[in-house]
């Protein structure tokens, strides 16, 4: 038994689970990654999106199959199109990176589920673009909800002093 699980290969790549703003897609032999800093990016303030593009150099037959190579592509072609309910709210234009990895400043003005399409450069078939889609979640974590606490926790804390002061009893002392 234990020679048996010696045959199969060792894990070469693996990854932790995602955070909510953060994913990846492979169309043909790239792997395309964006992400946000902070994870969850609330509106109309700025944050850090990243993205990162993956080569997988696929083995050149079925015996080698579990040999696929990962790295990062040493420079790519990407812009971007961001959409809000159907309608393009936002654009980065395409730009030459000399790396496999690139990120910017971006601000969403709206909560809710953004649609981003990623489009990558002379990479697909005879030069074509790859066109990859994820979604980003914008909330306004607090809303307009936590003026409204803050102010109710310090009048409570106003009126419960109060009270204490007003209804205590003077204590007689012993002797």
């Amino acid at each position: 038994p234990l020679g048996l699980l010696m045959l199969f290969p060792t894990v070469k790549y693996a990854r932790a689970h995602n955070n909510l703003n953060s994913d990846d897609q492979t169309i043909g032999n790239y792997e395309g990654q964006i992400a946000t800093d902070p994870e969850i990016p609330e509106a109309n303030h700025p944050f850090k999106l990243s993205f990162r593009v993956l080569n997988h150099q696929s083995a050149s037959n079925i015996l080698n199959s579990l040999n696929t190579q990962i790295s990062e592509v040493s420079q790519f072609r990407m812009g971007v199109r961001i959409y809000y309910n159907d309608q393009l709210v936002g654009t980065i234009p395409v730009q030459s990176f000399s790396k496999g990895e690139w990120s910017t400043e971006y601000t969403f003005h709206e909560t809710g589920n953004h649609i981003v399409y990623v489009d990558l450069y002379d990479v697909g078939p005879n030069g074509s673009t790859l066109t990859y889609v994820y979604n980003i979640t914008v909330l306004n974590v607090f809303g307009n909800i936590f003026p409204y606490i803050i102010s109710s926790g310090g009048i409570g804390f106003i009126a419960i002093v109060a009270w204490a002061l007003l209804t205590r009893k003077k204590v007689k002392p012993k002797h």
